[in-house]
């Protein structure tokens, strides 16, 4: 079966630059809110890159568990069907080159071919 390797979750390096973009970033954030000092930042540019770090390894997390969620459920469907229809799916997917190796394309090429047959 083909399928599309997914995103690592690596964090990225603190660098000079990430933190002077920080650092711009808090001031500017203090600037806005300047005559209200209980809503100015409070965080350092260190934690601020950590924080942006931690949440984007969160949402590429939830993004892989969704996907290995569509795999699992297209993976169902396709063994709850009938030899002769998995071989038609099976067909449909390894033939089409242009397909991409997505769960979404397979759950896709079941409606299909179910479609087609009518069931």
């Amino acid at each position: 079966m083909k399928f599309d390797r997914y995103l690592r979750t690596d964090r990225r390096p603190i660098t000079g630059r990430r933190l002077a973009a920080a650092s711009r970033a808090l001031r500017k954030q203090a600037e806005q809110v300047a005559l209200f000092p209980e809503l100015q930042p409070t965080e350092t540019p260190e934690e601020r890159c950590n924080r942006f770090d931690a949440e984007a390894v969160a949402t590429l997390k939830r993004w892989r568990a969704t996907r290995a969620a569509d795999w699992r459920r297209a993976r169902h469907k396709l063994r709850n069907l009938p030899p002769e229809i998995q071989a038609k799916v099976h067909q449909r997917w390894t033939q089409n080159r242009f397909m991409p190796g997505d769960p979404v394309y397979l759950l896709e090429s079941i409606r299909a071919v179910l479609k087609e047959t009518g069931l």
